[in-house]
């Protein structure tokens, strides 16, 4: 029998979006919005450009992510001090006071995926998977 590496990534990702979009849900955030409001829960006041670098996603979609999470309150855009053509995405007070959330449901979807393993082979699941990431690339 063939690996079906992809197969299983793909079927954790489908389940990883209905799970968290589930706790989400309440607090209007959409599953394809929380890898955006992660990514400035670390480095606050990105560009769209560097988004769309970091998460390997195309600018039309990264574009409609944003303008949304713009107007649900979450981020603002403002323009870059030295580039006027690029604009800056920064968390809101409302951004910032999901962030706990997010964490919250993320923690308890990884523990749920590997509630059997022990720590070195997480250590090791998590290798694999950069590796296989760095591989594509």
């Amino acid at each position: 029998m063939q690996l079906q590496t992809g197969r299983w990534i793909s079927i954790l990702y489908r389940k990883s979006q209905i799970y968290i979009g589930q706790y989400l849900k309440p607090y209007g955030i959409m599953p394809g919005e929380y890898p955006i409001l992660l990514q400035l829960y670390q480095l606050d006041g990105i560009t769209q450009e560097e988004i769309v670098n970091y998460q390997s996603l195309d600018k039309s979609g990264v574009t409609r992510t944003v303008q949304s999470l713009e107007r649900k309150g979450f981020i603002r855009r403002e323009k870059d001090e030295k580039d006027q053509r690029c604009k800056r995405i920064f968390l809101t007070e409302e951004g910032w006071k999901v962030q706990p959330v997010i964490d919250k449901v993320l923690k308890e979807w990884n523990q749920m995926m590997t509630q059997s393993f022990n720590s070195e082979d997480r250590e090791e699941i998590i290798h694999y998977l950069k590796q296989m990431v760095e591989n594509v690339f």
